[in-house]
């Protein structure tokens, strides 16, 4: 070829550049009211070849002039009819330049925008309800998750899954992952914030903590109280799995018990256990004791119980001294002959020193009055009537001062709240006849581990019930006794009120017995001061009469004269 014709050849290119254009022609038919794209292309260089990218699945190489369509567009056309997948409406391009004389290397294939590109607009849903056609966007839409860069801190939370949080009333179905609504949150912060800082190496650094690929289903605060749980027992999660099984309560106190009712396992974690695939050496402790657990049938109500039993026992234990204690305390009121003679003399003074008022005459007085007999003071300083009642009884009846020994049972029944035990125990019984019920409607070899247990507890906690029944055919004998209401009658406050008169009763007789002491040391004391003035006044008395005599008897002297004196004697 001639530089000529080259020339000329350079010239029809360009002429054929200026008058052809690649064409995009579109036509959008609504076939069913969704989108349906169809597609020609034409180019004018017979020489480039046009390839689009591998998702659209398009390629084609123009091998005729301008206005002549080939068979790959064709097959573009028809594919798009057929399937209506075509995301976007591809734009005009410009033509590609030609190529020089001579060079065989053809130009790199030109990128389309909106198919090359590495995402694509998302498909305008389609206006028709009842349409599922995926490029409609009715379907679910695959949506980019956001991935952290750098290690982060861990949220714990305990995870729900698929299946429940698509059910139609959740509160996670309620709004669509795509609605517009939702609030997309600043991971740039959220990495920022809550990053794990990194550890700058220190000259000595510390021991290297073991790092343990542990897979857990439980939230870690439960799990460490587990753990501190089943620490106590210093055996295996097997060991502690036979004994609830076996009903073994040697280890399995009721406190031990209650706190185990309050770590069982819950529904979701249960499920996540048996759906576990993993070997249990990977598992926690704590997840590999509800795997053993898990084993044991029917464990809970086998918990259950040993506790009811267990806590039956101490109750028991704890009631039934105080039941008898009570009833005890009432019997010795009703049947104490010295308090009613204490009472009627009681009686007789305190008409006597309110005779003429409206309190005297009485037939008898409320139990309560024993504790006013302190209150009424006598002339003397410190003594009342009850310490003057007391010095009378010991002249004449010395038996009515043993009083207090009637009164010793009473006083270790005060603080005993008989309402309070019936209560608890009450609780109890109805607690053991549930137990009853399920372990009725339980298999056989729990009827035959615990169904004696169980029966012997109902059977203790009835006869405590008959005491309780006992103690209240008391209490109707006690408040006829003191002329007391039935309804209204308080035990509690009749044995606080003997309690008191008891000590009251005690601290007068010793007051007496310290005031007799008192009185004969002080007539001890003065008894040798009686004979000392005695025998002052007797020498006193031979002295006044010897002088009267030597008067008498001696001649007269110069009583100036000392010798005279001491010769006289005087």
């Amino acid at each position: 070829m001639g530089p000529g014709q080259a020339t000329e050849s350079l010239l029809s290119s360009m002429h054929c550049s200026n008058h052809h254009k690649t064409v995009l022609r579109r036509s959008v038919p609504k076939l069913n009211k969704c989108t349906q794209v169809n597609m020609d292309l034409e180019e004018e260089n017979p020489r480039e070849d046009l390839s689009l990218s591998p998702p659209t699945g398009l390629s084609r190489k123009s091998e005729h002039c301008p206005g002549s369509t080939s068979p790959s567009q064709k097959d573009v056309s028809s594919s798009s009819q057929e399937q209506s997948v075509m995301p976007a409406l591809l734009p005009q391009l410009p033509p590609p330049p030609p190529l020089l004389p001579g060079c065989k290397v053809p130009l790199p294939p030109l990128s389309l925008p909106g198919i090359n590109s590495p995402s694509l607009p998302s498909p305008q849903p389609c206006s028709n309800p009842g349409c599922s056609h995926p490029s409609c966007g009715c379907g679910e839409q695959p949506h980019d998750r956001k991935t952290p860069t750098l290690r982060m801190k861990l949220l714990h939370w305990q995870k729900l899954p698929s299946d429940v949080v698509r059910q139609s009333h959740s509160i996670w179905a309620v709004m669509p992952s795509s609605s517009k609504e939702l609030v997309e949150p600043d991971y740039a912060s959220l990495e920022l914030l809550f990053s794990v800082p990194s550890r700058i190496p220190t000259e000595k650094p510390g021991p290297k903590i073991k790092k343990t690929n542990e897979i857990t289903f439980i939230g870690p605060k439960k799990s460490l109280l587990l753990s501190i749980f089943l620490k106590q027992f210093k055996c295996s999660n097997e060991e502690i799995a036979a004994m609830i099984q076996k009903g073994d309560r040697t280890k399995l106190d009721a406190e031990v018990l209650r706190q185990l009712l309050k770590l069982l396992p819950e529904n979701q974690e249960i499920n996540s256990l048996k759906s576990c695939k993993k070997e249990k050496s990977q598992l926690a402790n704590a997840d590999q004791f509800y795997l053993h657990l898990l084993e044991v049938p029917s464990y809970q109500l086998r918990i259950e119980c040993m506790l009811i039993c267990e806590e039956t026992k101490i109750l028991l234990e704890c009631l039934w001294p105080k039941a008898q204690a009570v009833r005890t305390a009432c019997e010795t009121i009703l049947t104490s002959h010295r308090l009613p003679v204490f009472c009627q003399l009681i009686l007789k003074v305190g008409n006597f020193l309110n005779y003429g008022r409206h309190t005297g005459d009485a037939g008898g007085f409320k139990i309560s009055a024993l504790l006013k007999l302190t209150e009424t003071k006598a002339n003397q300083n410190n003594i009342t009537l009850l310490h003057h009642i007391l010095e009378e009884v010991e002249k004449k009846h010395r038996d009515l001062l043993q009083l207090p020994r009637d009164l010793d049972f009473v006083s270790k029944a005060v603080g005993i709240h008989i309402d309070a035990m019936q209560a608890e125990a009450g609780a109890n019984l109805k607690k053991l006849l549930e137990i009853e019920k399920r372990l009725f409607l339980s298999t056989d070899d729990l009827k035959i581990q615990h169904g004696k247990s169980v029966q012997g507890s109902l059977n203790a906690s009835k006869d405590l019930q008959k005491e309780f029944a006992t103690i209240e055919k008391k209490k109707e004998e006690l408040a006829d006794y003191l002329c007391e209401d039935r309804t209204k009658l308080s035990l509690e406050d009749v044995f606080s009120t003997m309690k008191t008169f008891r000590e009251i009763f005690l601290r007068t007789l010793q007051e007496n017995q310290e005031r007799k002491e008192q009185a004969a040391k002080s007539e001890k004391r003065k008894k040798p001061f009686k004979g000392e003035d005695a025998k002052r006044l007797k020498g006193e008395r031979n002295a006044a009469s010897a002088r009267i005599e030597v008067k008498k008897m001696s001649p007269p002297f110069d009583i100036m004269n000392p010798y005279q004196v001491l010769e006289s004697g005087l």
